[in-house]
């Protein structure tokens, strides 16, 4: 059984301003632990649909933008987010990220981009993800079949073992697919829900 974890040599998630690497996987099935190293600033801003999140500024300093206030932080701080509320971070900073409740595919919605990070006349369709945003924006009979596929992964997500999407091809298919809700989710809809 494995007690101690070393920090991973390469990263779980990357951004236009940010480096993501994930420990594990824990035992503790709700409880996911990242250590980010963030050059100017998550490229979104987003919200949270379950997961409670508390980040732990190492180094550095910057700010978190939630619920549109501004709040400066610097080495020793600690900043809990709860689900449901919009937010974003920008700065210079080593942080520690405490996830309680796992990271699944149609969790995260992102609202807008973060100015500080992507210049305000960023077109929508950005270098590597052109062609998943065409795929995105893809309409059969006034519905996205997109909708159905993030639906399946996400009920199969639920019930694999951890040690299983620990693997390094399982881990780059939910890269994948949470480069489609980052996609979906900065066009500001939410494909999840339904009304009839």
């Amino acid at each position: 059984m494995q007690y101690v974890y070393s920090l991973p040599t390469s990263a779980l998630y990357t951004g236009k301003g940010l480096v993501g690497y994930a420990f594990g996987p824990l035992k503790q099935k709700d409880l996911a632990i990242d250590y980010v190293e963030v050059e100017k600033g998550h490229d979104t801003f987003m919200v949270s649909n379950k997961i409670t999140r508390t980040y732990y500024i190492l180094s550095g300093s910057g700010y978190f933008t939630i619920a549109d206030r501004r709040y400066d932080v610097s080495p020793g701080m600690l900043v809990e987010v709860p689900p449901k509320v919009e937010y974003c971070y920008s700065g210079n900073m080593k942080l520690i990220l405490l996830q309680i409740g796992r990271w699944f595919p149609a969790n995260d919605t992102h609202t807008k981009w973060n100015p500080d990070v992507v210049p305000a006349d960023f077109p929508c369709a950005a270098d590597d993800v052109s062609w998943l945003i065409r795929l995105v924006r893809l309409r059969i009979f006034g519905k996205s079949p997109i909708n159905a596929y993030l639906r399946l992964n996400r009920r199969l997500w639920h019930n694999l073992p951890a040690s299983f999407t620990a693997l390094g091809p399982i881990r780059s298919y939910g890269n994948f697919l949470h480069k489609f809700a980052r996609i979906q989710g900065v066009r500001a809809q939410a494909f999840a829900t339904h009304f009839l």
